[in-house]
């Protein structure tokens, strides 16, 4: 990736949205942390940094890697490397109160959750009414199931334009590892969060990880060319 490239050159460059397409080895992820440096170097307020999410913590631990490759250590330190999941956790622990739930927050781990369910699944009568006891254990006692970080981060953002403003100035280029496995929510955040900051999408059609979710994958791809003026490059 050091010899001249037309490619990276248009991504440094580029001051909009940028897609990248690209499969295993291509270069994608060392591109995104080249344009988080440059964006670095422009000049960042206290307190800002580039946020860089992806979906699990081997591809973070991938990406931290990658970083001392490509990034100098005070750089690094202006680089926030998360996954989507600890991005709405952080969201939800600081502003949940804003949607009635306690001030202070606790997670409702899996088995936590099964053993006051009686293990209920989607399929079994009563499961509309754990879905609402999930809720209530939310809203009531600050218990909240990994799978409803999404749904109430998004409805934060969405209700509260100071917090998504805050967010967006917070960082001035948010970088979004495979993008094609966004779901319904993820995306939802990005979108809104695009309206204010500059984003960049990596994304690899053949290695889905949600396939079996609606709207991700191709569908996923199909809407990020679609939306917001992104400006997509093929590695």
């Amino acid at each position: 990736m050091n010899e001249p490239c037309g490619l990276r050159d248009s991504v440094l460059a580029c001051d909009g949205h940028i897609l990248v397409l690209g499969g295993p080895g291509s270069g994608k992820t060392t591109v995104a942390l080249r344009k988080a440096v440059v964006r670095i170097k422009q000049g960042m307020e206290p307190g800002q940094s580039v946020l860089f999410l992806s979906f699990s913590r081997a591809a973070v631990a991938r990406i931290l890697d990658a970083a001392k490759l490509e990034a100098a250590k005070d750089e690094r330190y202006q680089l926030a490397i998360q996954t989507f999941h600890s991005f709405f956790w952080d969201i939800l622990k600081a502003h949940a109160y804003l949607l009635g739930a306690p001030r202070k927050l606790s997670i409702l781990l899996p088995q936590d959750e099964k053993a006051i369910s009686g293990g209920i699944n989607d399929e079994d009568e009563g499961w509309e009414a754990w879905l609402g006891e999930r809720e209530r254990l939310f809203r009531e006692n600050g218990r909240i199931a990994f799978d409803l970080f999404a749904p109430n981060a998004t409805q934060l953002l969405a209700t509260s334009s100071h917090l998504l403003s805050a967010i967006a100035r917070r960082h001035p280029l948010i970088i979004v590892d495979e993008a094609q496995d966004t779901g319904q929510f993820a995306w939802r955040c990005v979108q809104m969060l695009a309206a204010r900051t500059q984003v960049l999408c990596l994304a690899d059609l053949e290695q889905q990880i949600f396939d079996f979710l609606p709207g991700v994958g191709p569908e996923r791809v199909i809407a990020i060319r679609g939306s917001m003026s992104f400006r997509v490059e093929t590695a």
